[in-house]
């Protein structure tokens, strides 16, 4: 992913976040083994490094873990509900599999704190999105909602040379809509099939322009880009590729030592008759023959060296450094172990529980994004703006969550520390009172109807 990369912006701080969003989007998608390798040679040299490893260790990569792992708003796909004339768009989202993808929405806005979704509207008045990176955009934020953009360019691959590079420039406020290739050039006529500006700018709402892309964060931050927050875990990333690296080395020392000789030379090392040095194979599993040096006076010395680290005593270090990059990451949503050996840092996941809460915490901010993406795929398709809704399903409990949930409420009920209908409402998340309050006093007409 580092090659064949659109033209960096000329500003020096979009070009500092730029760069560190490509990065990370190179560890969200185990696209970072040179970055793993520079950040190697920039730790032990380049000799060294080379005799470390020709291949860094890819294995540990916590920062997929663990924004994968809190990535579940859209573990079950959200209840949409349309206002009158708005069913065929919320049939298009669903069918099309767009809550599908919102799972990898999440899971990349939570990585990299800022996303883009774009939506378009073909000839036949279709539905289609995609998602586009931080990296690959200048965005332009909106006056009087500044996460959100008002006008947009955006670097796509060009259509005829995927070799090259075309920013499509998109302003609803001057109705702009043009493409220009890497050198500024008007590629519109080839790329989007002629002059879309001014009265022929195809995105409109009631009549009125607006920018077809909606912006999702990871948090409110009053911005359009928030690139930097949470880089620890992107830098633990690449410092644990480091660190398996050198584990990898370890390993292979002690499995075979370096070895040394005074006073004696191997034999069959030689020049062989076309004078290219004859080269000898030194596993354990053949027999090495030592010849003492014509000039050597004294006694022959063989020997060898022991590795300066026991390998257990290593991993158990590097696991460490790897658990607390993965609690820090994860603050306060909370972990459980799945196993009881607690060296191990991939025994440490987001537990069920602190999934949810990670639901309820992101939810306001994802709902913000996903009723301005409705409305904006309703407008596009002349559908009604207005009057759409959407419910998120939490994540199931197991039998062995419920029936200890179920034990706590009817402990804090009997104690009238709670009333039924709130720990009905526990019990069924997303519920309203009205609706909780009718079905708890349902359950009491049945079973006194049924007690008598």
């Amino acid at each position: 992913m580092k090659t064949n990369q659109p033209p960096i912006p000329n500003d020096p701080g979009e070009m500092s976040r730029v760069e560190h969003t490509r990065m990370r989007r190179r560890i969200m998608y185990s696209m970072h083994e040179e970055d793993v390798r520079a950040r190697l040679v920039q730790a032990v040299g380049s000799v060294r490094a080379t005799a470390w490893t020709r291949t860094p260790d890819m294995t540990s990569n916590p920062a997929w873990y663990v924004h994968s792992q809190l990535a579940a708003l859209y573990g079950s796909m959200p209840e949409v509900v349309p206002p009158a004339g708005g069913e065929d768009v919320a049939a298009a989202l669903a069918d099309g599999g767009y809550w599908e993808l919102a799972r990898r929405i999440q899971r990349d806005t939570l990585a990299l704190n800022d996303l883009f979704v774009r939506v378009d509207v073909d000839v036949d008045g279709g539905l289609y999105w995609r998602m586009v990176f931080p990296d690959l955009v200048e965005a332009q934020p909106d006056r009087l909602r500044p996460g959100q953009p008002a006008s947009m360019k955006e670097w796509v691959q060009d259509p005829d040379d995927v070799g090259r590079w075309v920013q499509i420039v998109t302003d609803p406020r001057a109705r702009i809509y043009r493409a220009l290739d890497d050198k500024g050039e008007d590629v519109s006529e080839r790329v989007l099939g002629g002059d879309l500006s001014g009265e022929r700018y195809p995105f409109l709402v009631g009549g009125e322009p607006v920018l077809n892309y909606v912006a999702y964060h990871a948090a409110e931050s009053g911005g359009l880009h928030d690139a930097y927050a949470g880089r620890e875990v992107f830098d633990g990333a690449l410092a644990l590729g480091v660190y398996y690296s050198y584990f990898g080395h370890v390993l292979r020392n002690v499995a075979w030592a370096q070895r040394y000789a005074i006073g004696a030379e191997p034999v069959g090392g030689s020049v062989d008759e076309n004078g290219r040095a004859r080269e000898l194979v030194t596993d354990p599993a053949t027999l090495l023959m030592l010849r003492q040096l014509e000039d050597h006076i004294g006694q022959v010395v063989i020997g060898q060296w022991s590795s300066p680290v026991e390998p257990d005593k290593l991993l158990s270090s590097i696991e460490r450094y790897e658990r607390r990059l993965i609690e820090m990451a994860l603050g306060q949503a909370g972990v459980s172990r799945r196993e009881s050996d607690v060296r191990s840092a991939m025994s440490l996941a987001v537990s069920r529980e602190a999934q949810r809460a990670a639901q309820r915490a992101y939810e306001p901010v994802f709902r913000r994004s996903d009723l301005r993406l409705l409305k904006l795929a309703a407008g596009l398709t002349g559908a009604p703006t207005e009057g759409w809704r959407i419910t998120y399903h939490a994540i199931g409990r197991d039998p062995s969550e419920l029936a200890a949930e179920a034990d706590r409420l009817e402990r804090l009920v009997g104690a009238n520390l709670e009333d039924r209908v709130t720990a009905y409402r526990t019990l069924h998340p997303g519920l309203d009172q009205a609706a909780a309050q009718a079905a708890v006093a349902q359950i009491a007409e049945i079973n006194r109807r049924f007690a008598a």
